[in-house]
């Protein structure tokens, strides 16, 4: 993030105190005095946030910045002048995606908002992980504020969404736990999912905080749970942008199964698979032996 950018929250901030301000003031005028008669209107204070819809016409690419955040922007390159940015760095750079966007010849029209930008180069890759760091230590420490959060260990925190049945069984390291999963965004936004996995407690590799996490669940049991970057790195590859910030995973408890059951269907499962792969290939074998006698016979024929 650049200096402006730091510049316009700091101005955003301000404004917003500002405008807090306002409204106490106003409140509290209101109190002492008669509300004000329609005609008086023409004496109050325009707020930029009921504006009108505007269009932003920009000729000139160092001007981008000065558009407004909603607005609609009309960017045309100056000719004559070097250095103007492209169409691909003014979509990057401040065109909505979620928004209706027209490109034509050098020129685009988009609604307007500032993003953040990078080079995916490994230098920028080191700064985005330094910065992820930083912002899921401040993460966490509002996550630990959370009424009803848990902190299970060192940088594992848990937090209840469901309970299932007090005689639910419990998940053991005699059983097969049957789970959902979804991994979030800090907004907790679906990142990805397994919805139907199936696992043991044995079967997690040395260090995975879930060894700790399921012992303390049963079956109906939903839980969010933060786990800390900087004290499981490691444990799952993740989206670049993601590197350093918690993970943040919802699990839903769907059933509690014998373990040395479903390890005999497993088994059961796997040799099927490899039957089912023998006969393919054995199908396929057959198919291009057909394939390979079928000149020599038409040979003969002749």
């Amino acid at each position: 993030m650049n200096f402006n950018t730091y510049s316009k929250l700091a101005l955003a901030a301000a404004a917003a105190a500002l405008l807090a301000g306002c409204n106490d003031s106003t409140a509290s005028t209101s109190a002492a005095a008669p509300a004000a008669s329609a005609d008086d209107a023409v004496m109050q204070s325009s707020l930029l946030h009921k504006r009108l819809p505007a269009s932003c016409f920009v000729k000139d690419s160092d001007n981008l910045p000065f558009c407004m955040t909603g607005d609609t922007l009309i960017y045309e390159p100056n000719p004559d002048k070097k250095d103007q940015a492209t169409v691909n760095e003014v979509i990057g750079g401040y065109c909505d995606a979620t928004k209706a966007l027209t490109v034509h010849g050098n020129s685009v029209i988009c609604s307007f908002q500032q993003n953040r930008t990078y080079n995916a180069n490994p230098v920028n890759q080191q700064a985005i992980v330094a910065s992820n760091l930083q912002t899921g230590a401040d993460y966490l420490a509002q996550v630990e504020r959370i009424p009803g959060i848990q902190q299970l260990d060192q940088g594992i925190y848990v937090l209840y969404l469901q309970h299932g049945a007090n005689d639910a069984p419990a998940v053991t390291n005699d059983v097969a736990v049957q789970i959902e999963t979804k991994l979030l965004n800090p907004e907790l936004r679906v990142h990805s999912y397994m919805l139907d996995d199936l696992l043991t407690l044995d079967s997690l590799a040395q260090g995975n905080p879930f060894a700790k996490i399921f012992p303390t669940l049963k079956k109906g049991d939903v839980v969010r749970v933060y786990i800390d970057f900087r004290n499981y790195p490691g444990v799952w590859n993740v989206d670049s942008s993601l590197q350093g910030l918690p993970y943040i995973w919802e699990v839903k408890v769907l059933d509690v199964k014998d373990k040395a059951l479903v390890i005999q269907q497993q088994k059961a499962a796997q040799l099927r698979q490899q039957q089912l792969l023998q006969q393919q290939q054995a199908e396929q074998e057959a198919a291009q032996s057909a394939e390979d006698t079928k000149p020599a016979e038409e040979n003969k024929k002749k």
